[in-house]
């Protein structure tokens, strides 16, 4: 059954029709293969920051507080001006001033990378239509901070981040972040109590 379906195949192909069958079949390939590269950002190199990368479960609001650090390459002649960013659907968030692990006996306050916020930049701008501005030829560093609904009990999550630009241009890839060292050891530390 299987061979004279094979069979039947060949015939198909080697006519007419099959011909302009298997011409459409190259044409629709070849359009998806262009259109995926026209709406990348041409140009930008986007690495993924893993030292400065994590998540805690915050005890205040029962949420994850997230933060991502990027290094960012612009190989390209223009500038790329970014204006969204979305990690697995949710929008960054403005982050509060501190971040306060909370042990059995004491209290560790956290500390964000020292490069630039993407939230305070297009968050606070009185401009909707503002963006971060990645020059050409350039490298920066920066890190957004999000919150997510979700309370995980494992130590890494992997999920996808997008960058778009104002021409609704986009560059993603899958992120790795794991749970902050400093909760982790709060944790381990509560387990040897119990």
């Amino acid at each position: 059954m299987l061979q004279q379906t094979f069979k039947e195949f060949l015939k198909l192909f080697t006519t007419s029709t099959g011909h302009w069958i298997l011409l459409g079949l190259i044409y629709i390939v070849l359009s998806a293969v262009i259109y995926y590269r026209w709406r990348q950002i041409s140009g930008m190199t986007v690495q993924i920051i893993q030292d400065d990368t994590w998540f805690i479960n915050r005890d205040d609001n029962n949420k994850l507080a997230i933060v991502v650090s990027l290094h960012l390459i612009n190989n390209s002649g223009a500038p790329i001006q970014i204006s969204k960013c979305k990690l697995s659907g949710y929008t960054p968030k403005t982050p509060p001033e501190q971040l306060f692990l909370e042990g059995y006996d004491k209290t560790i306050e956290l500390t964000y990378p020292k490069y630039d916020a993407f939230s305070e930049i297009v968050g606070k701008s009185e401009n909707i239509n503002s963006a971060y501005v990645l020059n050409p030829f350039t490298e920066q560093r920066m890190w957004i901070y999000f919150e997510s609904g979700i309370v995980t009990l494992t130590n890494m999550l992997r999920t996808p981040i997008v960058l778009k630009d104002v021409f609704r241009k986009r560059k993603s890839l899958q992120v790795t972040v794991p749970r902050n060292m400093e909760q982790i050891q709060l944790y381990r530390e509560a387990a040897t109590r119990w």
